[in-house]
């Protein structure tokens, strides 16, 4: 089960991105069903932000809803593509390691990073990882 986490950053009038989330007027919302969710959450605790569960909806959404009585309509969320070019060399590859032996989308996944990869940084030790699934599955 996947839980969902407000995040409170300790500058209150903070707006951007930190460690992945983004933040408005000192709130983010983050879940644990990644690695990299998981991190952040470990990130904020350890750095004295607010952390507790919640089910996402902004401050603005929850006074919608007591003036209107209707809950609030959220857009849809588009997840944001893993980049490799952001991340450091080990962290790709844990991240490799993580889609290996899985189903066909998590096939096209790796596919893809190795991709991006060949097209961006070029790291020899991530195009080796794809090298050797490919070695592997003839």
């Amino acid at each position: 089960m996947t839980n969902k986490y407000r995040i409170e950053a300790p500058v209150r009038s903070f707006s951007g991105d930190s460690v992945g989330v983004t933040f408005t007027k000192g709130t983010g919302f983050v879940d644990d069903s990644t690695k990299e969710g998981r991190a952040a959450l470990e990130y904020f605790r350890r750095h004295g932000y607010g952390v507790a569960p919640s089910d996402g909806k902004t401050d603005e959404e929850r006074a919608q809803e007591i003036v209107t009585g209707v809950p609030a309509q959220r857009e849809p969320v588009t997840p944001v593509a893993y980049d490799p070019a952001k991340y450091n060399q080990d962290d790709v590859l844990v991240y490799l390691d993580s889609l290996a032996d899985k189903d066909s989308d998590s096939q096209a996944e790796f596919d893809r990073i190795i991709a991006a990869e060949r097209d961006g940084k070029a790291r020899k030790t991530i195009l080796a990882r794809g090298e050797q699934k490919q070695e592997a599955g003839k």
